[in-house]
């Protein structure tokens, strides 16, 4: 609850004249969880905020707390946001809607060992393993752990196809545009290929034949005419 107001608490242990002696010190946070301040006593608030009351208020608490109805209404509540909601931020406000904040406690490489349910409406705090197993820290850092690492495989994949489709696109591109150049020279080639085909009456060899060879068995066949034609006469 005090996490709330940038605000934590932390059991101290030590001894004094031989004895064993707790207590509690509270500190300021920033918005990033950290502490900014000294520790302040517990005592600097008054006697209700010492480490002995808070335990006595705590035990009375529990023991009310099994047989408060509200836990089977938050714990519904709860078990709808999972099943309606894709990922941690969405969970989170669908709950903060319903007057319910969601307090997720993670280690430092980013596994999910506490959750925490505060519920305004009743004006109770619940860890999530109190309201059910399937409601504990281990449910849910497996969900959204899982879940990040899909996401994460899923936008690597995304951006292997961008990444394959601009390479694409771009050879594409290049392709075109040389593509354009061959077309300029090809249009060279079509005006060459007009050029010959309107002198291919002048110049049969530019269709594949040999003018000389063609000129020379003109010759003969008017040869083999002639002759024939004496012999007839």
């Amino acid at each position: 609850m005090l996490s709330l107001f940038n605000i934590t608490a932390e059991e101290v242990k030590g001894e004094l004249h031989g004895q064993p002696k707790n207590g509690i010190v509270y500190f300021a946070l920033n918005e990033q969880g950290e502490k900014v301040s000294n520790p302040f006593k517990a005592s600097l608030f008054g006697k209700q905020a010492g480490l002995d009351e808070l335990q006595n208020q705590f035990t009375k608490a529990k023991e009310k707390m099994k047989a408060d109805p509200v836990r089977a209404v938050l714990k519904s509540t709860i078990e709808v946001a999972m099943h309606t909601a894709t990922n941690e931020a969405y969970f989170k406000k669908q709950l903060l809607e319903q007057g319910i904040n969601t307090v997720v406690r993670r280690n430092d490489e980013g596994r999910i060992y506490g959750m925490t349910f505060i519920d305004h409406e009743s004006r109770t705090v619940w860890n999530g393993s109190a309201l059910g197993k399937n409601l504990s820290a281990n449910v849910f850092n497996d969900w959204w752990n899982g879940q990040a690492v899909g996401q994460r495989q899923e936008a690597e994949k995304t951006s292997a196809q961008n990444q394959s489709s601009t390479t694409g696109n771009s050879t594409a591109q290049e392709k075109e545009e040389a593509h354009a150049l061959f077309n300029f020279l090809n249009r060279e080639k079509q005006t060459d290929d007009l050029l010959i085909d309107g002198l291919g009456g002048l110049l049969p060899e530019v269709q594949g034949e040999d003018y000389e060879e063609q000129a020379f068995a003109s010759r003969m066949k008017k040869k083999k005419k002639h002759r024939k034609w004496g012999r007839q006469q």
